[in-house]
């Protein structure tokens, strides 16, 4: 449990530091976060949280009353948060997560059309090299025919067979390698798509940072874990203040 919750503020941290392919396992471990929590990660969410909210400027998401700001502040009070103080802080934090969404999907989708783009090449070069293994194996037939209808056979036309063999053995070979490179593009195309955020679900994040915060209890009003010295452990509680 405990190593599971030291990842997540370790997501936050590297989403944070402009790693947008993070924020897939940051988002899922926040919304499937469950308590109690050890109290060192708490206190590790908080203060990433908190430097992230007094560095809003930085990633242009300074408050603006919006579309999105109304939907949150809805979301806010579902989940019980009326303090004016936690509903600001929070809500801007909403607004540093809904960049790092964006910025995942901006990266998410420029990485898939890359991949695209390769696949389309790695298609053409298919069967360039197919028609070409054809063309070279026809040649070297066709020399192989000449050399064998000379009298004396001619050492020329048998220097050609084996280049045109050669060719031939050389594009067929590369089929191979060009199929195993379209399985590769193709296995990440597919983890590229399998791990892209499309949506938010804005009010399960609200209920998660705002139990981590201490802003509400968690859902099922467990308390957070801290670990003793002599192995046993107390609970405490979020601080509401």
């Amino acid at each position: 449990m405990e190593s599971r919750e030291r990842v997540l503020s370790d997501h936050l941290a590297k989403v944070a530091a402009a790693s947008p392919e993070t924020f897939p396992f940051f988002y899922r471990g926040l919304i499937s976060l469950r308590f109690p929590i050890p109290v060192s990660e708490i206190l590790e969410f908080r203060y990433l949280s908190h430097n992230l909210i007094d560095r809003a400027a930085e990633f242009d998401c300074t408050y603006t009353f919006d579309d999105f700001a109304l939907a949150r502040r809805q979301d806010l009070a579902h989940c019980g948060i009326t303090k004016d103080t936690h509903s600001d802080r929070l809500l801007q934090l909403l607004r540093i997560i809904r960049h790092f969404h964006d910025v995942h999907v901006r990266a998410s989708e420029e990485r898939e059309r890359q991949l695209r783009a390769a696949l389309e090449e790695n298609v053409f070069a298919h069967h360039h090299s197919r028609r070409q293994g054809r063309s070279m194996g026809a040649a070297a037939a066709a020399s192989l025919a000449g050399a064998l209808l000379m009298s004396p056979p001619a050492t020329l036309m048998e220097a050609v067979t084996l280049v045109f063999g050669y060719l031939c053995a050389d594009h067929y070979y590369s089929l191979s390698l060009l199929k195993r490179e379209e399985k590769s593009l193709r296995d990440d195309l597919t983890e590229i798509l399998r791990r892209r955020v499309r949506h938010i679900n804005w009010r399960a994040v609200v209920r998660q940072t705002a139990a981590i915060l201490g802003y509400t209890q968690p859902s099922r009003g467990e308390a957070f874990l801290i670990e003793q010295q002599d192995t046993e452990s107390r609970s405490l509680t979020s601080d509401f203040a």
